[in-house]
């Protein structure tokens, strides 16, 4: 769809049109590695396409990316364990029972071309610095360790007052 010109202005003009929409968001393919499709952008595509986007911002309000996520597209999380998307959330499968890993594309995917929106935009986060000075992903680091301490375990019976739930 990037190969033509044109293209991601027309899709947002069309869905920001519609007043039931409230906001648009892009993603871009998100290849396994090894993998070579038609999907795939190349790195003067996926240049293109943030340069658009940044354009489309300024224009169109209802694209709800901000600069700094867009521009995260050119520089993803390097693998699973560095994207804060993949670290924080767990991905099922449509059985409700199958876990998906090392994230939602499962299998082996190609961070370095990433084009999930979740993951570049939490990646942008990341980088922000708070008001007094400490990054985001920092505090985030610090958090990570103390979620997984106290989560309780799959085995574990459900909490006093919530029994109803385990019935």
């Amino acid at each position: 769809m990037v190969r033509r010109a044109g293209y991601l202005e027309e899709f947002l003009d069309f869905w920001s049109a519609r007043p039931e929409i409230k906001r648009v968001w892009f993603s871009m393919y998100t290849p396994q590695i090894g993998e070579l499709s038609n999907e795939m952008l190349s790195p003067q595509q996926r240049t293109e396409a943030v340069r658009v986007l940044r354009t489309l911002h300024r224009r169109q309000s209802k694209l709800d990316m901000r600069p700094e996520a867009t521009e995260s597209f050119l520089s993803p999380p390097k693998s699973p364990a560095e994207c804060t998307f993949a670290r924080t959330t767990h991905t099922i499968s449509a059985d409700m029972k199958t876990h998906v890993t090392p994230c939602q594309f499962g299998g082996n995917p190609d961070c370095s071309h990433c084009g999930c929106v979740a993951s570049v935009a939490l990646h942008a986060l990341t980088e922000m610095r708070t008001p007094i000075g400490v990054k985001i992903g920092t505090l985030l680091n610090a958090s990570l360790p103390i979620g997984e301490w106290n989560r309780p375990s799959p085995q574990a019976p459900p909490p006093p007052g919530n029994r109803a739930a385990a019935a």
